[in-house]
């Protein structure tokens, strides 16, 4: 089997099942880097064990974050779960393989409160009058990123009709083609999606995506970081801001509001609790700081003896 032939139709069968552009575009960089490599190497039995072993050696002299080596490997055992399907192979080379990559766990980088109100607090009174159409559309996408925990990618993905104005939900579609609902649960947030709707249906009134650019076609999730970047370097916030922080600062914000974690783990569309479990440590690490600053020490009047 030739590994370019095979990406093309497996790339081919993603499409099909409707995996988000997102999703796409990381199998294409994954199988085209592990296509560099068995090029390089003259690796003929690509789907040997012994190959993906020394893949990941290669992956590791580059430096490459863990995280990615960890996603280029799941992509190629979804690839080899595929040809097992279709019966092309009798066996994946990952059955047995020991290949552990260890991520360093680090806590999720939250929006402090004066970042928060820096970023929702002024951006509605840039200039006189109406705001540009790109930046009522950074608004909103800003706004429901941080309203509903979602993820940037799926909320580009976001079509007129996953929303029920109605019963405040909007139907998102997360990953691994999963569905979910998150809701709509604030007033002021459904004014402002109609708002939008009535600018937004003048100039793409042929396009399904809730935000679309000011030439019609359908927002990207590049584009909200770009336009995240250029707002806070004009509100003069020194750290570089992403939208996946304002997933987590919700989450965050959630539970320490005592929103059950169960709760919060189908609102973010967590497979495993495991994953909403990080964001208890981060509230952990906010009470450790908040009893430091208490100084309780300083409330006792006697004399310590020892």
């Amino acid at each position: 089997m030739h590994l370019q032939t095979i990406s093309i139709e497996f790339l081919e069968h993603c499409k099909s099942k409707d995996l988000s552009n997102y999703t796409l575009r990381a199998y294409r960089q994954d199988l085209g880097d592990f296509q560099k490599w068995v090029a390089r190497c003259n690796a003929t039995d690509w789907l040997s064990k012994e190959n993906i072993t020394e893949w990941i050696a290669d992956m590791r002299k580059r430096n490459l974050a863990p995280a990615t080596i960890k996603r280029r490997l799941a992509c190629l055992k979804v690839i080899c779960r595929w040809l097992e399907d279709e019966e092309r192979i009798s066996n994946s080379p990952f059955h047995r393989l020991r290949a552990t990559v260890r991520l360093p766990r680090r806590l999720p980088r939250n929006l402090n409160l004066e970042e928060l109100t820096a970023l929702f607090g002024t951006h509605e009174f840039h200039g006189q009058g109406k705001p540009k159409f790109q930046e009522e559309t950074l608004n909103l996408a800003l706004e429901l990123l941080f309203m509903t925990g979602i993820r940037v990618g799926e909320l580009c993905s976001i079509q007129l009709h996953d929303i029920d104005f109605n019963s405040g939900v909007i139907t998102i579609k997360g990953k691994g083609n999963r569905e979910r609902r998150v809701f709509l649960v604030d007033d002021r947030i459904k004014m402002k999606i109609n708002i939008y709707l009535k600018r937004r249906n003048k100039i793409a009134p042929c396009t399904d995506s809730l935000l679309v650019t000011r030439r019609g076609s359908s927002t990207t999730p590049d584009l909200i970081r770009k336009g995240l970047h250029q707002r806070t370097e004009s509100l003069g916030i020194l750290r570089r801001i992403t939208p996946h922080m304002l997933r987590h600062t919700a989450a965050t914000q959630l539970l320490e509001n005592g929103v059950d974690i169960r709760f919060v783990q189908k609102l973010l569309g967590h497979a495993s609790i495991s994953t909403t479990e990080i964001y208890t440590h981060v509230s952990d690490a906010k009470l450790q700081e908040a009893i430091k600053t208490a100084n309780l020490r300083r409330l006792i009047k006697r004399r310590d003896n020892w």
